[in-house]
C-alpha cells in the first residue's frame, strides 16, 4: 500500500518523550514530544522538532536548557496529561502529579518515572515557517537505576506510530 508523503509517521516510529524546561521565572514546563532523535552517533547532539508557538520552545530559547525524559509504561498516563494547554504560569508537572528529581547539569527537572534522561543545552535552531528544529548538546545522559537489573534495562521505552497513538494510550 502506497501512502501519501505526509503519512510518513505511519511507518516511522516515534519515541515517547516528555521535554521539561524551566523559564527565567523558575516555573517548570513539561510537554510530550515524539519528534526527537540523536544526531550522527557518536556525536553528543540531539534534535527535537517543535511547532510554533510552544511554551517549551520559548523556555528553551530563554534559558538554553532542556531535559528529554524517555518514557515507558510507568508514568505514561500522567505524562500525556501534560499535553493539555495549560497557562504559561502553571507548572504542568505539579498539575498532573508527576514527581520530579533534580537534574545533574541543567536547571529543568527530570521526571522521576522516566526510563532515562538526556540533559541538553541549546546548540542552535533551524527555523521553518511553522516549525523549529532545536539542536541540543547532551551534557548528561543517564538510565534510571529503578529500571536496571544486572546492567540490563528492564522497561522498554515506548515508541508509537501516529495511527496507533490513541490505541497505545488506551491500552496502557
Amino acid at each position: 500500500m502506497e501512502l501519501e508523503p505526509d503519512e510518513l509517521q505511519e511507518v516511522l516510529p516515534l519515541p515517547m518523550t516528555v521535554i521539561t524546561t524551566t523559564n527565567s521565572e523558575g516555573i517548570d514546563n513539561a510537554a510530550p514530544y515524539g519528534c526527537v532523535m540523536p544526531i550522527l552517533r557518536p556525536l553528543n547532539l540531539v534534535a527535537l522538532a517543535s511547532a510554533l508557538p510552544r511554551d517549551t520552545l520559548a523556555n528553551i530559547r530563554e534559558t538554553e536548557e532542556f531535559v528529554i525524559n524517555v518514557m515507558g509504561k510507568p508514568g505514561y498516563q500522567e505524562s500525556m496529561k501534560c499535553s493539555k494547554d495549560f497557562p504559561k504560569e502553571v507548572n504542568e508537572l505539579t498539575e498532573v502529579g508527576l514527581e520530579t528529581t533534580s537534574s545533574l547539569e541543567v536547571t529543568p527537572p527530570r521526571i522521576k518515572k522516566a526510563i532515562g534522561w538526556i540533559e541538553a543545552r541549546l546548540e542552535r535552531e533551524v527555523e521553518g515557517d511553522d516549525y523549529v528544529i532545536v539542536l541540543g548538546e547532551a551534557v548528561s545522559v543517564e538510565v534510571n537505576d529503578e529500571y536496571l537489573e544486572e546492567d540490563e534495562i528492564t522497561e522498554d521505552p515506548l515508541v508509537m506510530f501516529s495511527s496507533n497513538f490513541k490505541q497505545l494510550g488506551d491500552s496502557i
